[in-house]
This record gives C-alpha cells, sequence and structure tokens, in this order.
C-alpha cells in the first residue's frame, strides 16, 4: 500500500526531527519541508536540510547526520513512521496568525503653519564671502574610486568559493584529490596563461582564496570546465552537479547577477543537466 507522497515526506521529517528541536521549532520546519520539498532526490533532501541548518545554526555533524536519517526514514516501512503531524501543524499555524489590527480614526489634522523660509547654507556662505570681497576657494576634488571587479569575476569567486566550502564541509578526505586534479587539468583550459597561473596560485590555498581573478567570462567558464570533471571523477556525475547546482544558487542570489548570468560561467561543460 502506498501512501501520499507529501504525508511520507512530513512523517518521515517529524521523526528525524523531533530530537533536535522543540514543538514550535518542530511545526516551523515540518512547514518549510511542506513547502519546499517536493520529491525524494539527494539532491531535494540536501536543499531542505542545509535550509533548515541555516535556520538553526546546526554544526557539520548533525548537517551530515540529517541527510543519512532524513534518506533513511524516506525509506522506512510506512508502521515504522510516526503519525501524520498534518492535524497538528495546521492548528500551529492557525494559532500563530495575529488578529486583523483595528485602525484607529484618522486624526484630524491641525492648520498648517506658514512655512518659514528656507535658507541655503551654501548661498549663506558664498553671500557672506561676497560681503567681505572675497570669494572661498572651491572644495577638492573627490579622489577616484578604484574600480570595483567584474560582475563575472566576483561571481565566478562566489560560485568557485562554494564548491570549495563544500567539498571541505562534508567530503574533508576529497578535498585535495580535487586540487591535484584541478591542477593536472588546468593547462587544458582555453584561457590566458596569466589567468591560468592565478587559477593554480589560488588553488595552493583554496579556503583562503576569494577566487576573484580578473579574466574574460569565457576564461573563466572554461576553468569552471576544468572543476567540474575533477568534480565528476571524486563523487561522479550526478555528485558533482549537486554540488555544482547548490554553488550556481549561491552566485544567482548575489547582486551582481543581475549584470552577468552566473549560468554564463557553466556554457563549457558539455552536457550539464542544471
Amino acid at each position: 500500500m502506498s501512501s501520499d507522497p507529501r504525508s511520507l515526506r512530513r512523517r518521515a521529517a517529524a521523526q528525524v526531527l523531533q530530537p533536535l528541536l522543540h514543538e514550535a521549532a518542530l511545526h516551523e520546519a515540518l512547514w518549510l519541508q511542506h513547502d519546499t520539498m517536493r520529491a525524494d532526490q539527494v539532491s531535494d533532501i540536501i536543499a531542505f536540510v542545509d535550509r533548515l541548518a541555516a535556520q538553526h545554526l546546526f554544526d557539520a555533524a548533525t548537517v551530515k547526520r540529517l541527510y543519512s536519517d532524513f534518506y533513511k526514514a524516506l525509506r522506512e516501512r510506512e508502521d515504522r513512521l510516526p503519525v501524520d503531524p498534518w492535524p497538528q501543524m495546521q492548528a500551529a499555524r492557525a494559532a500563530a496568525q495575529p488578529p486583523a489590527p483595528v485602525m484607529p480614526p484618522a486624526p484630524v489634522a491641525a492648520p498648517a503653519a506658514p512655512a518659514a523660509p528656507v535658507i541655503n547654507p551654501v548661498e549663506r556662505a558664498l553671500q557672506a564671502a561676497r560681503d567681505e570681497g572675497r570669494v572661498p576657494p572651491a572644495a577638492p576634488a573627490a579622489p577616484p574610486r578604484a574600480p570595483e571587479s567584474e560582475p563575472a569575476a566576483v561571481l565566478f569567486g562566489v560560485l568557485v568559493g562554494a564548491v570549495v566550502a563544500e567539498v571541505q564541509r562534508f567530503h574533508v578526505e576529497a578535498l585535495d584529490e580535487v586540487r591535484r586534479d584541478v591542477l593536472r587539468r588546468a593547462d587544458t583550459a582555453a584561457a590566458s596563461p596569466s589567468l591560468r597561473l592565478a587559477f593554480r596560485a589560488a588553488w595552493s590555498r583554496p579556503l583562503d582564496s576569494d577566487w576573484r581573478l580578473p579574466g574574460a567570462p569565457g576564461d573563466l567558464a572554461d576553468l569552471v570546465r576544468v572543476l567540474h570533471v575533477a568534480l565528476v571523477d571524486a563523487f561522479g556525475r550526478n555528485g558533482a552537479e549537486q554540488i555544482l547546482g547548490r554553488a550556481l544558487r549561491a552566485a544567482e542570489a548575489r547582486p551582481e547577477a543581475a549584470h552577468f548570468a552566473p549560468r554564463q560561467l557553466l556554457e563549457t561543460i558539455a552536457g550539464l543537466r542544471l
């Protein structure tokens, strides 16, 4: 007998989260799962757990355990799962809704006072200088601002930095493997020699680099292709796409994405399914 998948997801979530959250927080977490999780794939589990971890500041060990426990609970026999918490969720949300505010009557406006004359302080200073027979010197020009990083470079930094951070956080033993593979393949990238050199240098201390490398978008995209190949070697195609997909969403959330589409950094990866 197969139950409603949404009910099974709620029951599985309740089973793994009850030991971690008090009742009100549990209901909020179950609503988050109900509203955002549409399937039972690994990528759906990771996305939900990551959102929950960001809200409750779970440590890395708890996050990794939730990945595993939630995956197992979704495949557990139904008679071993708790009852569907849907009625309690609805009751909690209804109780949390504040009553509609009663608007007080609008106060009667007092008659407007006559406006005081506006005195421009700059004009007043100039007039005083004229009265003394001199004009004050012009203010010095503001120093030129340093040019900001190009959006493509900023978003490349966000994307690669997110990949490195995730590999370090959840797959510590694989970071050195990815780094070695990237360095071995870096010279195959269709990028300028100086950009390839900067890319190599950043991989010498990947966790300390901001990854904002100055380069043309096409050159940066080919460096992402090299990174993708290394991720596929380490985690398989599906794992690599999940890691790169989460990094892409982090880049798309940046304001620079309004000026440069982060997906352009993935355009040289053949057959990417994101």
